[in-house]
């Protein structure tokens, strides 16, 4: 039996713990090393510290520096352990049981750890049972690495360290398949074949040498839509869910509100009242000065008082990739971290920032709802998944990149069996749209979502209201068609937020009332303004990777990068085809799907000159 600590069956109610940024201590990174000499690499400035000592393993952590704010960190010592918390609980408020106490229960094994609920890593060391045990939360948010060979091991939460102290350094070219065909990494692989990733929702349990002894998934997916419940009294139910979620994480700090023409960052801006503006901060940015995205993000923040400012793409990313690929540690496109523009104006003026991450799928559909359970074929859900996987652009990586590396396998079968693997476990869902959902986020957003967020933390942490575990157990609830194309968050703010329902969503060039009806104007306006910009020249920039590689300077960049003589890219791809996609992209950088092929090497090369010698 465990030792439970009395009281354990007391029902949690949290909000948002630490929630004062004055008080919470922050860490850079945490680091274990099994019989390992003193790390040298890492994400920040900083050297590492010593912690902990004992006779199989060494505790290490790195301070936040410049560049790197890290995450918040509370260190418990309830009897026989030693406890470490990464990020912030969720939920947590006064007359509850202590953090400390409710987190020695999971720990001890006396309360699920189904109920941890926030953006957060637990780390914890056994002093009875000699043993380390890791808690991811459910989505996985914070990431965290181990490696273990020949008697030496690391455990921590930066991938270049964990390498340096246990790993081969042997490439895993399956997992580079992944990381080509999809955009992101597959399952727990990353670059190297002998280092892997905590996976979300999993309790790991290792020896005290480093070994992996035991891991286990404490909670599992399920779909039960509620037959008693209406569309209008979901729609009310989300929407006093979600204000008592944005609350907590609103309440208190100084808080930064990233902003878009869409719906999902408006929707947590309707939790803001005008009273509370002073304390926030907003921002967008957008590609050029007269950006649809940052016209309509004033508007939003105009229509509850927030302060905020318009930003305008500027080619940044080739002064600023060394910060980049060290937060978000080459897991995903480069160019995509657009965060990188504000990492400096959000240190000065925000503790926390506000990512709206991963509303468009709790609040979407996946284009399955009209083929309900029975209908379509678990190979037909397969095939429709991988189509939403897979990149356009992949073509060239996988010919020219993979294929010579994995001379026993198909690097489209490569692809087809993650796909196959990471459906297994979802065959109970019996809604194939939510089957695919689930599959996406214990993928998609655990590999390339989570990774991207790392890219505010060089000035702020994220706090995360989408990621609250309460949004997922609703959804589990709902039925498919309630959110097909929007329809429930469009509703949820016209019942809630009107002010912000009249704010143009930019995807549809209309207001929530007025998006579904028959406008004869809307087409001709459309036509006039391509016309319009045909007849001056002016050409759209739609992507932060047409800023980057564009004019003079990106030309450099890219060379640099992809042709200059002596880089390791060579290794496993001719100069002379880069040369020639280079000149293909110059010609035609959106044929092809070349801007993401481009984009794609370049975050490879850089990586490799930087974290893998």
């Amino acid at each position: 039996m465990p030792h439970c600590i009395p009281n354990c069956w007391v029902s949690i109610n949290f909000t948002v713990t630490p929630a004062d940024s004055n008080s919470a201590k922050f860490l850079g990174d945490l680091l274990v090393g099994f019989q390992t000499p003193t790390p040298t690499s890492g994400r920040g400035s900083t050297s590492w510290q010593r912690e902990m000592t004992d006779v199989a393993w060494q505790l290490w952590r790195q301070p936040p520096g410049p560049g790197w704010k890290g995450f918040p960190v509370a260190h418990f010592t309830p009897p026989g352990w030693q406890i470490w918390l990464l990020g912030e609980v969720y939920g947590h408020s006064a007359g509850a049981p202590k953090l400390e106490t409710f987190l020695a229960e999971i720990a001890e094994g006396c309360r699920p750890a189904a109920e941890l609920n926030g953006h957060l890593l637990l780390l914890a060391w056994n002093e009875r049972r000699r043993e380390w045990h890791v808690w991811t939360d459910r989505f996985g948010t914070i990431h965290a690495y181990h490696a273990w060979r020949d008697g030496v091991g690391a455990l921590g939460t930066c991938l270049t360290p964990v390498a340096e102290l246990a790993s081969r350094r042997k490439l895993d070219w399956p997992a580079l398949t992944g990381f080509f065909g999809f955009g992101f990494f597959p399952q727990d692989r990353t670059y190297f074949d002998d280092v892997r990733v905590l996976r979300p929702a999993t309790h790991y349990i290792f020896a005290a040498d480093g070994q992996l002894q035991q891991t286990r998934r404490y909670v599992e997916w399920t779909h039960q839509p509620d037959p008693q419940r209406s569309y209008e009294d979901t729609v009310a139910a989300f929407g006093e869910l979600f204000e008592a979620i944005m609350q907590e994480q609103l309440h208190a700090g100084r808080v930064a509100v990233p902003i878009s023409g869409g719906l999902d960052s408006r929707s947590t801006v309707a939790a803001i009242r005008s009273e509370m503006a002073p304390r926030f901060w907003s921002y967008s940015y957008g590609y050029g000065a007269d950006s649809v995205e940052t016209r309509i993000s004033r508007q939003v923040a105009a229509a509850r008082q927030l302060p905020f400012q318009a930003l305008a793409m500027q080619p940044y990313l080739f002064d600023r990739l060394d910060l980049v690929l060290a937060s978000v540690e080459g897991f995903q496109d480069v160019t995509q971290s657009r965060q990188a523009l504000v990492a400096d104006e959000l240190a000065a003026r925000a503790d926390y920032v506000i990512a709206a991450h991963w509303g468009d799928v709790w609040l979407d559909d996946m284009g399955l709802v009209d083929d309900p359970a029975g209908t379509i074929s678990p190979e037909q859900v397969a095939a429709h998944t991988l189509k939403k996987m897979a990149k356009r652009g992949r073509a060239w990586l996988l010919a020219n990149v993979c294929a010579p590396q994995l001379p026993q396998q198909s690097p489209d079968d490569v692809l087809q069996g993650y796909i196959a693997d990471g459906l297994k476990p979802l065959a109970q869902l019996e809604d194939p749209d939510f089957r695919v959902k689930a599959f996406k986020t214990d993928n998609w957003s655990f590999r390339w979502t989570l990774s991207s967020l790392r890219m505010f933390q060089p000035g702020a942490f994220p706090r995360l209201p989408f990621y609250d575990i309460r949004i997922a157990d609703f959804f589990s609830t709902v039925p498919s068609a309630f959110v097909q194309g929007r329809r429930l968050q469009v509703d949820f703010l016209k019942r809630f937020a009107p002010d912000l329902a009249r704010v143009k969503w930019q995807t549809q060039d209309a207001n929530l009332y007025d998006y579904q009806k028959f406008d004869p104007l809307r087409l001709p306006r459309r036509a006039v303004r391509k016309a319009w910009r045909l007849a001056t020249g002016r050409k759209i920039i739609e992507r932060n990777w047409e800023v980057q590689f564009g004019g003079a300077a990106g030309r450099v960049g890219l060379e640099h990068w992809l042709v200059r003589p002596g880089l390791r890219l060579h290794e496993f791809v001719s100069p002379e085809k880069l040369q020639g996609l280079l000149t293909d992209f110059q010609r035609d950088p959106l044929g092809e799907g070349r801007g993401y092929t481009v984009s794609m090497l370049l975050t490879f090369s850089a990586w490799l000159e930087r974290h893998a010698r």
